[in-house]
């Protein structure tokens, strides 16, 4: 009786053992992997912000619809919402201007939850995984896995040196998809300068015509293309 009672206790132990093992696993953001893990290409200093030039263009050639706009973003880190053993909420305002001879004006304010391992980023009340840490080549995450989206494939495809603002810096290149046939093509790229964050962003999702002698962009039918580029920052 007594040696079943051990049996029985070491039993329990190994499966609440292996139950933990499990948790850790499927979780990247345990408590036993803490301290939190510091992204360099994505640094979150309230105070900071970067300004951007956007290009968006719009194109339908059925309805002879042909627009771009062109106008200025800047994304402050404006305050600590929330900080708790799991997390980090930051509070992101936007402004947005048509050039340098206006002032800014708000436009709306977005969020960012730092995990050990991660970071959210959530954009007109939709959640996306932006980064991962840490970063190494290769790696693949689903960047719609707490949204309502069909799952994305995220993928760091390169860190390498490069020339941000007369500045050389590490730049991390972030694949959300590239694809391109006779009739349609897509491209979706983020990138990430160290110790500054988001420098670039650009989607092209766009059908074309069949032309093969010309470049894509004079065969497109319909679609949108949209280019975010750094052209200022305060750290």
């Amino acid at each position: 009786m007594k040696y079943q009672k051990i049996f029985l206790l070491i039993l329990a132990f190994g499966l609440v053992l292996a139950s933990c093992n499990k948790d850790d696993e499927s979780n990247p953001d345990t408590k036993e992997q803490k301290p939190h893990l510091k992204n360099p290409y994505f640094p979150l200093v309230v105070g900071n912000w970067i300004a951007y030039q956007i290009e968006d263009i719009n194109i339908d050639e059925k309805s002879e619809v042909n627009d771009t706009l062109s106008y200025q973003i800047k994304e402050l880190i404006e305050s600590v919402i929330e900080k708790n053993d799991e997390y980090t909420d930051y509070r992101l305002e936007r402004y947005r201007r048509t050039d340098a001879s206006e002032d800014w004006k708000i436009l709306n304010a977005w969020q960012i939850r730092k995990y050990p391992r991660r970071t959210h980023k959530t954009e007109e009340n939709i959640e996306y995984i932006r980064l991962i840490s840490p970063v190494e080549v290769g790696k693949m995450w689903n960047g719609n896995a707490f949204n309502i989206y069909d799952d994305k494939n995220y993928e760091i495809e390169s860190i390498q040196e490069g020339n941000v603002l007369d500045e050389t810096r590490n730049i991390l290149v972030v694949s959300h998809g590239k694809s391109e046939s006779l009739i349609d093509k897509t491209f979706e790229e983020e990138k990430y300068a160290e110790n500054l964050g988001l420098i670039s962003k650009i989607d092209i999702n766009v059908l074309l015509n069949i032309a093969p002698n010309k470049p894509w962009e004079e065969k497109i039918s319909k679609g949108t293309i949209f280019r975010q580029t750094i052209i200022d920052y305060k750290r």
